[in-house]
């Protein structure tokens, strides 16, 4: 299949359903902060520590791969916005 046949919000399920059920307990521990890209139609999955190169990796495995990244252990890949902190005195 390809990405036109799956709505955004399938390919994020699908996605978060494998990691949830299968990755999670054996990866989480030991890669907390890398990026895992998952192809949702076959459950290959790659980490690092930069999401294209983790992208990359399996799509040169799986040219037509459909994928859904994340980073371990947090609830956003991504952070918007900053905190302007000031000095204590």
């Amino acid at each position: 299949m390809s990405y036109s046949d799956y709505s955004q919000g399938s390919i994020a399920a699908c996605g978060e359903e494998i990691y949830h059920q299968r990755l999670r307990e054996k990866i989480e521990s030991n890669h907390k902060g890398k990026f895992l890209t998952i192809d949702i139609e076959t459950g290959n999955y790659e980490i690092d520590a930069d999401e294209v190169v983790s992208s990359m990796r399996l799509l040169e495995k799986h040219p037509e791969a459909v994928l859904y990244c994340l980073r371990i252990g947090f609830p956003a890949a991504h952070r918007i916005g900053f905190k302007i902190s000031t000095p204590t005195q």
